[in-house]
């Protein structure tokens, strides 16, 4: 599965090239943040050819540190970001089994970030400081999903966020019904969704496209 995850990924990542002129024209909610538990974002910000307007990109936070952080994003990106090891991490038994990638990993406070596409620690802090400053905080969409340990209490928690614009995406049924969950159906009995089915741009399972710009009506 690992190796079909990969091909979906570079074939996504082609689509966002060839398209991302056509798409960029569509899209008239051009300054927004998205505020993202993994690489979605960035996804986003490459499918429209822009300039990534969160430090969220690249990255990814395990669920309960997530809900946390944007529960409480002001203080957390005041706070500065310290730099730890796998072996320091509350997480380490992630980045420590066989086989297991290990990545620069940023500590806010009390809940950790893991820069899963950055070159080493010092490319995480600059890339980190520069995008705080990008934040459009008049325009911000919370994006979640199930992968990284989620729970139902972590889900329940995301959508009472004060946010009309927020989105958690699945691949499982849930106790909780919401219209911001969006399902989508995967290839393999996964227990969470891969990251290369989550919609960006135009999608059966999400016109994204229509969703940003709906967020400035």
């Amino acid at each position: 599965m690992a190796t079909y995850e990969g091909f979906r990924l570079k074939i996504n990542k082609l689509m966002r090239q060839i398209n991302h002129d056509k798409w960029k024209s569509e899209l008239f909610n051009n300054d927004f943040t998205i505020i993202s538990n993994n690489c979605w974002g960035g996804m986003v910000y490459e499918s429209y050819g822009m300039k990534k307007l969160s430090p969220t990109v690249g990255l990814y936070f395990m669920a309960s540190d997530y809900v946390k952080f944007v529960y409480n994003i002001k203080n957390y990106i005041n706070e500065p970001l310290v730099m730890i090891s796998p072996e320091e991490s509350k997480y380490k038994d992630n980045f420590m089994a066989p086989g297991s990638k290990r990545c620069p990993i940023g500590l806010l406070n009390d809940i950790e970030i893991m820069f899963l596409h950055y070159k080493d620690n010092d490319d995480a802090i600059d890339k980190w400081n520069r995008r705080i400053d990008r934040i459009n905080w008049d325009n911000l969409l919370f994006k979640f999903n199930d992968q990284n340990g989620c729970t139902e209490d972590d889900l329940k928690k995301f959508l009472e966020l004060d946010s009309h614009n927020k989105l958690f995406f699945t691949c499982k049924e849930w106790g909780v019904k919401d219209k911001s969950i969006i399902k989508v159906k995967q290839p393999f009995n996964d227990d969470h969704i891969m990251a290369s089915y989550e919609p960006f741009a135009h999608n059966r399972y999400l016109d994204v496209t229509k969703y940003l710009n709906e967020m400035i009506r």
